[in-house]
């Protein structure tokens, strides 16, 4: 008798039913994000809440500056949000109180515990919730650990599991960090002698733009709390949660011991079933690329996969599509079916999938593989391992580099669509006398080996920088040559381009820190005025409720050297180069025509400055790694709430606006032109 594992591999592919309401939205979708509430609490419920979190604020800033602070912020800052947007979700306002007033309780305590300098709430096994402060922009931010009865934490590494939650509309910070506090019950996978952390993701985005580096930010605040093996991450999820396994899995195949995928959607296109008549614009289709795994199937030729359908699951449709994917990149993963399921695990399957985790996460990560092969769209995913695609000859078109060790002094690498490489040479070619055979291509080149690091990780988490330690090559005129030891790629070097720091769109600025400068005067036009001050304000509110954080603001008088506060954080300038002194200072530098009558990018068709106005992205010139935004938040508004699958970027590098027709809940305005920059930052 075959095994059960062998039985649900050989199962046929059903037809899927529909995954999406008529409207292409979540089944769960109530109207907003977040939803409006069910249970509204009474003007005296509010108030005593509100009484009680206003002392409790006072108390909290006497240990605000302690390491472990954000433990206690979470609980403050989750019912601040409630009273703020309304987040009562509950049958009877008095179980929404009853939720307020436990983590008010959990708040003081630990409070009172953090003015001792003491964290009870860490010690022993169980359920945890723990909360750090965010780089983006400083906001306390939850997540849930499971410590196993009998782990001894600190004595020895242990291997750890990420679980990405499902969607939950209503799973605001309140009830995200009741639901981890008030846990009982271990979640459905129970890894033998393995932490398990549960990040919050931001609430609801599909484990994207902020919550997609939610993730780093809460898997690196674990390992520095707790003895993890770097080595031993696994990646998993169901749902949304599935979702973002297969888009971090593919983005980030390097991150992880091994990938679980259970349901979730793959791309846009074929989850919302678009026809050639439906598609948007010819950009937004482009910046698909951003997040559809399909285009970057090839990465998980660098790290165990494993899937799991329910048999009758509709994004079961999804996993098909993708293991034919796969397929044609000779990646055959386990895609374990869970025989009369619709969308939950097989109690019996599940056993299965844990068994197959286990086992990788216990080989571990390697980190000097002989092989490496990078699939994207976009330099800003191109880091895998010991190899980083640093540029690209056109970004938002396919790129592929694959790199292969030959013999202990050579190394073959072969490209597509790439122009720039930045490599750390593995152990295993470093035999040849301090010299190291490349063959590019098909061309040879002679390098010259630095010095071995013995605790270098990864591109993207690089041990000590030591000059020379990193191989760079650049392709001029169809040629690669060794652009040696320069200091950085920059888009104003000799190099050119667009490299992994500035990839382009605004959207990805929000994935830095950032800082929001909003205008210090009036423009000539009170139109242009109004729309600057409603959107500016939407942004700021839109990324409070949907990205659970407080945005830090200055008004541009407050900036004395825009170049130089460039230097540590992107900065988001809003208004004209009249009203805001900012966008006045940096507005040579950019390849964009504006004064009080006109604006357009150079080269291009000019507007009326009085009802037109530019949104854009563009690397700070004069300080390296980060950007400014001009006129811009989120590009993805309100309406695309209603499935993550369309929770993507809508904008390309710049856009320009006729305000006339009033902002709403797909745009900020009617897009009139937009395009991306070309590989040199300028206008195409």
């Amino acid at each position: 008798m075959r095994s059960l594992l062998s039985a649900l591999f050989a199962l046929s592919v059903l037809p899927a039913a529909a995954q999406l309401g008529p409207n292409g939205a979540t089944a769960s979708f109530k109207g907003s994000l977040p939803p409006k509430p069910t249970a509204t609490l009474s003007a005296e419920q509010e108030a005593s809440i509100e009484k009680q979190l206003s002392g409790l604020k006072a108390d909290f800033d006497s240990v605000k500056k302690h390491p472990r602070s954000a433990d206690a912020a979470i609980f403050l800052k989750a019912v601040r949000y409630a009273l703020d947007f309304d987040e009562w979700y509950d049958k009877k306002p008095e179980d929404a109180v009853k939720k307020a007033s436990a983590l008010l309780d959990e708040a003081k305590s630990r409070i009172l515990a953090l003015k001792e300098n003491k964290t009870p709430w860490m010690d022993g096994s169980g359920q945890k919730v723990l909360g750090y402060y965010s780089h983006i922009d400083d906001s306390p931010q939850p997540y849930g650990v499971e410590v196993p009865e009998g782990l001894e934490i600190g004595k020895k590494e242990i291997p750890m599991w990420i679980w990405l939650h499902g969607r939950g509309d209503t799973a605001t910070d309140l009830n995200f960090v009741y639901s981890r506090l008030m846990a009982k019950k271990p979640g459905q996978f129970q890894p033998k002698g393995t932490m398990v952390i549960h990040p919050f993701g931001r609430f609801c985005n599909g484990w994207k733009s902020a919550g997609e580096i939610d993730v780093f930010e809460c898997r690196d605040d674990a390992v520095s709390r707790f003895k993890v093996d770097k080595n031993r991450i696994a990646l998993a999820g169901f749902s949304m949660g599935g979702a973002g396994a297969w888009h971090l899995g593919a983005h980030y195949a390097d991150q992880w011991a091994c990938v679980h995928t259970g349901a979730g959607f793959a791309d846009v296109k074929r989850y919302q079933k678009l026809t050639p008549d439906k598609y948007p614009v010819w950009y937004e289709q482009k910046l698909w690329g951003v997040y559809d795994v399909p285009d970057y199937a090839r990465n998980f030729l660098n790290v165990p996969l494993i899937s799991y359908s329910g048999e009758f699951d509709a994004q079961r449709d999804s996993a098909e599509y993708m293991m034919e994917v796969l397929g044609k990149q000779g990646i055959h993963p386990p895609h374990l079916i869970g025989p009369g399921m619709g969308h939950k695990y097989h109690p019996e399957v599940i056993k299965e999938v844990q068994s197959l985790i286990e086992k990788s996460v216990e080989k571990g990560r390697d980190l000097f593989p002989d092989e490496i092969h990078i699939q994207t769209k976009t330099p800003y995913y191109g880091r895998m391992k010991w190899m980083n695609l640093h540029g690209m000859e056109e970004s938002w078109r396919e790129a592929r580099l694959d790199a292969k060790v030959l013999d202990g002094q050579t190394l073959e690498i072969k490209t597509s669509n790439v122009t720039r490489i930045v490599f750390y040479p593995p152990p295993q070619v470093r035999k040849g006398g301090g010299k190291l055979k490349l063959i590019l291509d098909g061309s040879a080149l002679s390098l010259a080996l630095g010095p071995e690091l013995p605790q270098f990780q990864t591109m993207a988490q690089a041990g000590p920088k030591v000059p020379g330690t990193l191989c760079r090559l650049i392709k001029e005129n169809g040629v690669w040559r060794d652009f040696g030891s320069a200091q950085s790629f920059q888009h104003d070097s000799p190099a050119g381009g667009k490299p992994s720091s500035h990839p382009g769109l605004m959207d990805m600025a929000f994935m830095k820190r950032f800082l929001v400068v909003l205008p210090d005067g009036k423009s000539s036009s009170p139109a242009v005025d109004a729309w600057v001050e409603s959107e500016s304000t939407h942004f700021l509110t839109r990324w409070r409720s949907l990205m659970r954080g407080d945005v830090r603001v200055v008004k541009a008088s407050e900036v004395p050297d825009v170049y130089e506060a460039g230097k540590t954080q992107n900065l988001i300038l809003w208004g004209t180069p009249e009203s805001n002194s900012c966008i006045k200072a940096v507005l040579g530098s950019l390849p964009l025509d504006w004064n009080a009558k006109k604006t357009g990018m150079r080269g291009k068709q000019t507007f009326d400055a009085g009802t037109h106005i530019p949104a854009l992205t563009y690397p700070c010139l004069k300080s390296p790694g980060f950007e400014i935004v001009i006129n811009s938040g989120l590009t993805f508004r309100e309406a695309h709430d209603r499935t993550n699958s369309l929770q993507n970027p809508k904008l390309p590098d710049w856009a320009i606006l006729d305000i006339t027709q009033a902002p709403g809940a797909e745009s900020a305005g009617k897009v009139v032109a937009a395009d991306f920059f070309d590989e040199k930052w300028q206008v195409k």
